[in-house]
């Protein structure tokens, strides 16, 4: 009896729908870390005002881990899978995420203790919301091919990643300081 050699294992081919010649180029890289890291930035600082806004109504708060949840999973799933429609899906809900901020700070809610009270903006929810616009017009960029002055993603990949930690680090300081 002969041994049967086992099929070859290959690895997956990653499914893309953007140009092999975009995904390739720096610009497009740079773009992709960048939304993947914005949105881990806001997943954190919605992570970790989830339990304070559970504490005070747990729909609200339900909502704030859901957001997180999606917005870690895109984080993950982009630079691996850059669809379009996966990209064009994550800037829409972010839009979308930051323009229910803007609405609550300006209108605020109909449901809640206080219906249609406005709520102040502070700086840990203002940089959230502006990691979620700039999420929407990084993949606007992205989606229309728009090249960034880059030749290696390398030097501007780490200075992009060193601020949204600091940024990061001091709104997620910021929500462990207030009530």
């Amino acid at each position: 009896m002969a041994l049967q050699t086992p099929p070859r294992l290959t690895t997956p081919r990653t499914a893309v729908d953007l140009p092999s010649s975009q995904l390739t180029d720096p610009s497009t890289q740079l773009l992709l870390l960048t939304v993947a890291g914005l949105s881990v930035g806001a997943a954190g600082i919605h992570f970790a005002v989830a339990p304070a806004h559970l504490a005070e109504q747990a729909l609200e708060g339900y909502f704030f881990v859901g957001v997180a949840i999606a917005q870690a999973l895109w984080a993950i799933l982009v630079p691996r899978y850059p669809h379009r429609r996966l990209l064009a899906a994550g800037a829409a809900a972010n839009t979308l995420v930051a323009g229910l901020w803007l609405v609550v700070r300006l209108r605020g809610l109909p449901i809640g203790d206080q219906p249609w009270t406005p709520e102040p903006f502070g700086f840990t929810d203002t940089v959230a919301a502006g990691f979620e616009v700039a999420i929407a017009v990084s993949v606007l960029l992205l989606l229309t091919r728009v090249r960034l002055p880059v030749r290696r993603v390398h030097g501007p990949a780490l200075a992009i990643g060193s601020l949204l930690v600091v940024i990061t680090g001091a709104a997620l300081l910021n929500a462990t300081m207030t009530p």
